[in-house]
C-alpha cells in the first residue's frame, strides 16, 4: 500500500494535513571570547520599548503552575533526558508604554498543561516581540556561512533532527489535530477553537501572527502549551474584560528554527557596527552584570542559535527573539545603548520515539518525496533488491528502487546505512520527514540499507569501558542519561567495549552529539568494530527516550488480520471485547500497545493465548493450532505486586506445596510432581502451561485462590510456568478519601530531609510514580525508591526516597482492596497522618484497617 503526501507549503491543510521540510539557511562560525566591559552603576538604562507599533497580551502563570515552578530548581539537575533548562518566567511591566502597563491586568493566554515527561522542563512560554535585521548590512570581515559547527577550532559533522509539532484543535488531546513537519508560510485558514493545545515533539519553532513569518511571534521549545486569545490584547482592553477570548486562535505562519545540537553563539559589542569590546556567549546567562554593574551593548552578532534577550536578570520580562545575523545598531529597540539583564538560546530536548512497536517508513527514489516509493515495516538489507513481503512498490510493479532520495519515517526509530548489509556510515532516523540526504546528515546521497530499532526505550543504562572485552585494567563509567562531553566527566573519549544493560543509545564520535554516530541496542559490544566504529573515540552519548505521555496515543491496541503476514481484512481493538464477529477468522496479528489474552470462545471462554507487544505473522507464532480462531479479547491490566505462586498437591490448598518466584521451564525435570490440584497466586501475573517448555494449553493467572485446578482449567497438571513480564508502569496515586495525590516534599539534594505527602493535583513530575519489580520510584529521581525512614519500623513511621538498595523496606504491593502493603511489615499500609500539625498531610505507615478510607488508594495508570 502506497502512502502519498502533499508537498505544498502554502496549502491549507485539514486537521490531519502535513507540512513539508525546508532547507535551512547559512550556518555561522564561532569567534574568540573577550572580557566584558564594565560600566558605572549610575549609567544603567533599560530597553526603551516603543508601544506604538506593538501589542502584547499580558501573561501570568496559573496558580497551580506557580506552585509547580517553585520546585523546578530542585529538579533541574536531575532531568538527564533533556537539554532544556528553562527558568520560571514572569511578565514585567514594559517601560514607556501605557498600553504595556495595561497588560498586567489581562488573563494568561499561555499556560502549561500536562507535563512533558519525555525530555522537557518547560512549564509555560511567554509571548515575544519579533525582531528583524537587514541581511544586507554586514560588519567588516565577518563570515556567517560556515556549514560546520565549531568547538574550539575543530569542525564537526552535524546530525540534524526532523521537526514535528502537533496542534490539537481542542484544549484536550483528541483525534482532531494538525501535524506539522516543516515551515508553513500561511496557516491562517486553519480552523481552530478559542483554546488549542500545541505539543512540540521535536525541534524549536516560532509561531507568527501573520503569514509569511511576519508580525508578533512566540518561540516554542519541546513540550506542551495551551494557547488562547493570541494577538488580541487591544480588543480585550477595549472591552475591559479579563476573561479568555471566545475568538478562535489564529496562527499566521510557523517556522522550524533549531534542527541540530550545534553550539549557539552570540557576540555583544560595546560600540555600534561591531566595534569596541566583544563579549561572546555560548549558553544560558542568567546574570549579565559583573561586580554590581551591567554590560553596555550597542551592536550584536548572532553566529548560531535563536537567542531570547531579556532586559532583567533571571530571564525576567518580555524578551526579544534574535536569529542568526548581524545587528549593527539597536534601532529595532528604539535605543542606541542597552544593558541586557539575561539571555539564553533556544534548545532542543533529547532523541525520542513515539510509536516504538510498529515501525514503518516510506522511502522515495528521488528527493522531495518524488518518484517511485516503497513502504517498509522490516529491515531492508540492500536497496536495489527485493525487500520481501513487508514492502509494496508503486509504479513499475516488482521493480526495486535504484536509490533512496527522500524518506518519511511514519513510526518507530530506524537506522540507515551507507552500504548494503548494514555497514558504512550510520544515520539515526527519528519519526519525521527527510526531503533529501542532507536532512538525515548524510556524507553523500548514498544509502543502501536500513532497519528498525525494536527494543525497550525506558530506563536506559549502559557501562562504557576504555579497554576491550570489558577489561578491568582501564577506566569505566556508568551512564544513565545525556552526556554532552565525556571528556569533561574525567572518563575520557577512549571507549573499546560497551555493555548496554537497558534502553537504546546513540553514541557520537565528537562532543555535543556531532560527528559519526553509532546506534547501540541492548547487548555486549566487545570492541569498537562491533558497533561499526572506525576507531575507539566516543565523546558524547544520549539515550533514545519513549515519548509516551501525551498526544494521540495507541496505548492499548491490537490489529487482527484475516490472512497470514498481515494481509487481508483487518479488525482493530483498543479495549476488551467479549465478542468478535463469527465471519472473521484471524490468521495473523499485531499487538501495538499493551498485552492481551485471546480466547477461542465468546465471553472469555475456551483456550487462551497470551499476546504481548509484537508482530505475529501466523497462527503458530501465536501458539495456536491450525484452524484456531479468536472470539473474544481481554486487555491485561497492570499488577502492582511481586510474582509469587504456590502450587498444591491436593485440592483446597492441602498437601505438599511448591512456592515459586521465577520462571520454571520444566517442573518434572526439577523433580516436582506436575499433578497439581490447587493454586494460590500471591502476587504478580503468571502464565501457566499444560506441558513443559511452555507447550500445550496456557492460562493467565492474576492474584487469586483456585481451590480446584481441574474445574478451573480442565487440566490435571502444570508442566511449566513463568511470571508475566510487565513493563515499567507509570501512574499517579490518588487517595480515595481526600482526593489528593501522593507527592514529594523537600529538596532532592538532601534526601534525608525529603518526605512523602499528599497535595492537590499540579500536574508535576513529582506526582508521577513508577512501579517496577516491587519498587515504587518517583519520576523526578528514577534511581531512588520509596522507602521507610528510620531503622525502627512501626505504625507511624514516615516515608522518604533513597537510592535503590534492594532491601525489604523498599518493596511494596498494592492489593485489590486498594491498600499498599509493606513487604517488611505486611500488616502495615500507607496512610495519611491527619491531625492539625504541620505534617498532617505526610504519608505514614499504619496498621491496616477496613474502617480507615485514607488507606485506600487509586492507581491512575498513565
Amino acid at each position: 500500500m502506497t502512502t502519498s503526501f502533499s508537498t505544498s507549503q502554502n496549502s491549507s491543510p485539514s486537521l490531519t494535513a502535513v507540512g513539508q521540510p525546508t532547507t535551512e539557511g547559512a550556518r555561522p562560525s564561532g569567534s574568540d571570547k573577550e572580557q566584558p566591559n564594565l560600566l558605572p552603576h549610575n549609567s544603567l538604562k533599560v530597553f526603551n520599548f516603543n508601544s506604538s507599533t506593538t501589542s502584547h497580551s499580558g501573561l501570568k502563570s496559573p496558580s497551580h503552575v506557580e506552585k509547580c515552578l517553585q520546585k523546578e530548581e530542585t529538579k533541574e539537575d536531575l532531568n538527564s533526558q533533556s537539554n532544556l533548562h528553562l527558568p520560571e518566567t514572569k511578565i514585567s511591566k514594559l517601560k514607556n508604554s501605557d498600553d504595556m502597563e495595561k497588560t498586567n491586568h489581562i488573563e494568561s493566554v499561555l499556560k502549561s498543561n500536562l507535563p512533558n515527561l519525555g525530555n522537557s522542563e518547560t512549564d509555560f512560554t511567554s509571548l515575544f516581540k519579533s525582531s528583524l535585521y537587514d541581511p544586507g548590512i554586514s560588519f567588516s570581515a565577518m563570515s556567517l556561512s560556515d556549514t560546520k559547527t565549531l568547538r574550539g577550532n575543530v569542525q564537526h559533522k552535524l546530525n540534524p533532527r526532523p521537526g514535528k509539532v502537533v496542534i490539537f484543535s481542542e484544549p484536550d488531546v483528541s483525534d482532531k489535530y494538525i501535524e506539522v513537519f516543516s515551515d508553513i508560510q500561511d496557516c491562517s485558514s486553519w480552523k481552530l477553537s478559542p483554546v488549542v493545545l500545541i505539543k512540540v515533539v521535536r525541534g524549536c519553532w516560532i509561531l507568527y501572527e501573520k503569514p509569511n513569518f511576519e508580525g508578533h511571534s512566540i518561540p516554542l521549545e519541546e513540550g506542551e502549551l495551551e494557547l488562547s486569545g493570541l494577538w488580541s490584547a487591544e480588543d480585550t482592553l477595549e472591552r475591559n474584560e479579563e476573561i479568555e477570548s471566545d475568538k478562535p486562535v489564529v496562527i499566521g505562519s510557523m517556522r522550524h528554527v533549531i534542527q541540530d545540537y550545534r553550539i549557539s553563539q552570540i557576540d555583544l559589542f560595546t560600540e555600534p557596527e561591531g566595534l569596541g569590546l566583544q563579549n561572546s556567549y555560548f549558553d544560558d546567562t542568567e546574570e549579565m552584570q559583573g561586580f554590581g554593574v551591567m554590560q553596555k551593548t550597542c551592536s550584536i552578532r548572532v553566529h548560531w542559535g535563536v537567542w531570547l534577550i531579556y532586559e532583567e536578570p533571571g530571564f525576567q520580562g518580555v524578551p526579544f527573539i534574535l536569529e542568526p545575523g548581524e545587528y549593527p545598531d539597536l534601532l529595532f529597540w528604539n535605543t542606541d545603548t542597552a544593558y541586557i539583564g539575561s539571555m539564553r538560546p533556544m534548545k532542543m530536548g533529547g532523541r525520542k520515539v513515539e510509536f516504538p512497536t510498529d515501525p514503518k517508513v516510506v522511502i522515495y527514489e528521488k528527493p522531495s518525496f518524488e518518484g517511485r516509493c516503497i513502504e517498509l515495516e522490516a529491515e531492508l538489507c540492500s536497496v536495489g533488491t527485493e525487500g520481501g513481503k513487508t514492502e509494496e512498490a508503486t509504479g513499475d510493479a516488482g521493480l526495486p528502487l535504484l536509490s533512496v532520495g527522500s524518506m518519511k519515517v511514519l513510526r518507530g526509530i530506524w537506522v540507515a546505512y551507507e552500504k548494503p548489509g548494514f555497514t558504512g556510515h550510520q544515520y539515526l532516523l527519528e519519526e519525521g520527514e527527510y526531503k533529501d540526504w542532507k536532512d538525515w546528515g548524510g556524507y553523500s546521497a548514498e544509502l543502501q540499507s536500513l532497519r528498525p530499532v525494536l527494543g525497550d526505550f525506558s530506563n536506559a543504562h549502559m557501562i562504557m569501558y576504555s579497554e576491550k572485552n570489558f577489561g578491568s585494567k582501564g577506566s569505566s563509567i556508568d551512564v544513565l542519561g545525556i552526556v554532552a562531553n565525556l571528556n569533561e566527566t574525567g572518563y575520557g573519549v577512549k571507549t573499546q567495549s560497551i555493555n548496554v544493560l537497558s534502553g537504546v543509545w546513540v553514541a557520537y564520535e565528537n562532543p555535543d552529539f556531532t560527528g559519526e554516530q553509532y546506534i547501540l541496542d541492548k547487548g555486549f559490544y566487545t570492541s569498537f568494530e562491533d558497533w561499526g566504529g572506525r576507531n575507539c573515540k566516543i565523546s558524547s552519548v544520549q539515550p533514545i527516550c519513549l515519548d509516551s505521555f501525551a498526544g494521540p496515543r495507541r496505548q492499548n491496541q491490537i490489529h487482527l488480520f484475516s490472512e497470514p503476514q498481515f494481509q487481508g481484512h483487518s479488525l482493530s481493538f483498543e479495549e476488551t471485547t467479549s465478542h468478535i464477529d463469527d465471519s472473521f477468522s484471524t490468521k495473523s496479528c499485531r499487538v501495538l500497545g499493551g498485552s492481551w489474552v485471546a480466547y477461542d470462545g465468546e465471553n472469555f471462554s475456551g483456550n487462551q493465548y497470551v499476546l504481548e507487544e509484537g508482530h505475529y505473522p501466523c497462527l503458530s507464532a501465536m501458539g495456536c493450532l491450525p484452524g484456531a480462531t479468536f472470539r473474544s479479547l481481554r486487555f491485561i491490566d497492570a499488577e502492582f505486586s511481586e510474582p509469587t505462586i504456590i502450587l498444591f498437591e491436593r485440592e483446597n490448598f492441602k498437601g505438599k506445596k511448591i512456592e515459586l518466584n521465577a520462571e520454571t521451564v520444566n517442573l518434572r525435570s526439577l523433580g516436582f510432581n506436575t499433578q497439581i490440584r490447587s493454586v494460590r497466586v500471591i502476587g504478580g501475573i503468571w502464565v501457566s502451561y499444560e506441558y513443559g517448555n511452555y507447550r500445550g494449553r496456557q492460562f493467565l493467572l492474576s492474584p487469586a485462590e483456585i481451590p480446584n485446578w481441574y474445574e478451573f482449567t480442565g487440566c490435571n497438571q502444570i508442566g511449566s510456568l513463568r511470571p508475566f513480564v510487565q513493563k515499567r508502569i507509570y501512574f499517579r496515586l490518588r487517595n480515595k478519601a481526600t482526593g489528593l495525590f501522593m507527592s514529594t516534599n523537600g529538596n532532592l539534594e538532601d534526601l534525608k530531609l525529603l518526605r512523602i505527602q499528599v497535595m492537590e493535583d499540579v500536574g508535576a513530575d513529582d506526582q508521577i510514580w513508577i512501579y517496577q519489580e516491587g519498587c515504587i520510584k518517583c519520576r523526578i529521581a528514577e534511581d531512588c525508591c520509596l522507602t521507610i525512614v528510620g531503622s525502627l519500623v512501626t505504625s507511624g513511621s514516615k516515608l522518604g526516597l533513597s537510592l535503590d538498595q534492594n532491601v525489604d523496606s523498599q518493596f511494596w504491593c498494592m492489593k485489590s482492596d486498594g491498600r499498599i502493603y509493606s513487604k517488611l511489615k505486611p500488616n502495615l499500609v500507607l496512610d495519611i497522618k491527619g491531625g492539625a500539625q504541620y505534617d498532617q498531610n505526610h504519608i505514614i505507615l499504619n496498621t491496616a484497617s477496613e474502617e480507615k478510607l485514607t488507606q485506600v488508594w487509586e492507581a491512575m495508570v498513565l
